[in-house]
Parts: structure tokens; sequence; C-alpha cells
């Protein structure tokens, strides 16, 4: 008996402590699975390794890979695979080593749990999407806990189909440019890709769907997740001057983007008054500036 019990805590001694691992079985560890879009997996991946301390430091959704590093050089390098309807996440740790700790609160196994559960609770909060509301009375427009006072002399409010996107617009009917304010809602993602949206909204203020291309290839810059510019399109060949505004704040599970196109500063289209007005009426606790 004596002899049977000292053989158990030995084995138990073997598993908690240090463990060598083939590649193999330290992936077979390393895999969780996920019943979501390969999108949202990979989205909620990256924003969870962020969420845990770590950087980022590539980050390829085409071969859909990721290496996330800590502080002290240790990461991981991971994976996402398509299996069916579901997708398999392999966070295989680096650097490599000859021996691995697996159990206990600092152990891999706590690690990967996390990391599942981070990216669960990520894909659980977007299978709820939010939908834009208008209230006509006080001219307020919200989500989540956002609100804010569009212009009160924009003619136009304009909810898309999904009422994930709303447009308001100075005039009701207007040939050329009419000045656009673009409300979007969204689930959080890793990249900021403003740009693409500032021509949608170009798009709409120049009744130019698929039309536009953005002169120049630069991202925006925010600031406190503000930012604004004189710009150019190409309506195909033919330049168009815009001036653009930018808010793009963000709670850990959703992103709210705020863009104005409007006409250059000082011409009678432009919207600087408006949009600064706009800015100042914005209520949005739990949201912070995208950097």
């Amino acid at each position: 008996m004596r002899l049977g019990l000292a053989l158990l805590v030995l084995s138990s001694g073997c598993v908690s402590g240090p463990r060598a691992l083939g590649q193999s079985q330290l992936e077979s560890y390393a895999t969780r699975r996920h019943q979501a879009p390969f999108d949202e997996v990979f989205d909620a991946t990256v924003l969870s390794l962020g969420r845990m301390g770590l950087t980022i430091e590539e980050s390829d959704v085409k071969q859909g890979t990721i290496v996330a590093k800590r502080r002290d050089g240790t990461g991981y390098s991971v994976s996402i695979q398509s299996r069916d309807d579901e997708q398999l996440v392999v966070a295989v740790p680096t650097p490599e080593r000859a021996a691995w700790v697996l159990q206990g609160e600092d152990g891999e196994s706590a690690r990967w749990d996390r990391l599942e559960s981070y990216t669960n609770e990520l894909l659980t909060a977007w299978r709820d999407h939010p939908e834009w509301a208008f209230i006509a009375a006080r001219n307020l427009l919200g989500v989540l806990s956002f609100y804010a006072r569009v212009p009160q002399r924009w003619e136009r409010v304009d909810p898309s189909v999904s009422r994930r996107v709303t447009s308001v617009q100075r005039f009701k009917t207007r040939r050329g440019l009419n000045p656009t304010i673009l409300f979007e809602v969204k689930r959080r993602t890793p990249a900021l890709d403003a740009r693409a949206f500032l021509l949608t909204t170009a798009e709409v203020a120049l009744q130019a769907k698929g039309r536009l291309t953005w002169v120049g290839d630069d991202e925006p810059t925010l600031r406190e997740g503000r930012a604004q510019r004189a710009a150019n399109v190409l309506d195909g060949t033919v330049p168009r001057q815009i001036s653009w505004h930018l808010w793009d704040h963000r709670t850990p599970t959703f992103t709210v983007r705020v863009a104005a196109v409007c006409g250059a500063a000082g011409s009678e289209l432009d919207c600087d008054d408006d949009w600064e007005a706009l800015v100042n009426s914005i209520v949005a606790p739990g949201f912070e500036p995208a950097k």
C-alpha cells in the first residue's frame, strides 16, 4: 500500500513538473476548437492575445498565422485552421525548450484555457449585433452606450437595412457633393482600416458607389480617437477635393466609427462647425479611443 502511494506521488510529480514533449504532443495540448466563422475566430484570437498582455508582432489573416510575444521574449506561434464548421486554434508556445510546465496557475494549460475563454467571450458577444436607433424628437442617434446629437439643420437620416450603418446628410436630394456623416457600429477588429471607411463615406457623399479611388496610400493617424484632413479622391479620372473628419472609439467587443465627408474648408459645403458640435455632444461611457 505504501509502495503504491509512493508511486502515485512520484507519478503526479512527473505530470505536474516540467515535461519533455514532442512537437505533435505540444500541438495537441495547444489546440482549442471554436464553432464560428474563420474571420471572427482570427480577430478574437488576436484581441485575446493582446488582452493577455502579449504584443502582436506578425498577423497574416490569409495564412491564418499570428506571432505574439511577451516582454520576456516568450509567446506563441499561432495557426488557425478551418475544419468543416469549426476553427482549430493551435497556439504553440515559443521559443522551443527541452521541457514544458503544463500544470499550475502559470502553466501552459492555464494560459491556453485563458486564451480560449477570452476568445469565446468575444465570439459570444458578437452573435448579438447592436443596431442604431434614431430618436427624432431629441435628434439623437444611439447604439450601445453611445449617443450623439446629429446636426439639426441636416435634412436626411437614412439607416441601412441592417441598422449597422446610418447616414446623415445635409440635403434630402442634391446633385454633386452632399455633405455626409456616416455612423457605423461593428464588431471590434484588430485593424483600424480607417481609410476604407472614409472612402465609403465619400462614396455616399458624392453618390459614387464603387467609382472612387483614394489618392495616396497613407492611413490616417488618430489622436485620441480623432483625425481630420483635406484629401483628394478620383471619381473615375475626375479629381474631387473633399475635407474629412473621423471619430473612432471602442469597447472591448464593439467599435463605433463616425466619419464626415464635406466640401473644402471655408467653402459653402464645409461642415467643420457642425462636426465639432456633434463631437461635443457625444456621450459614450465604456468607449475608449482607437489607437
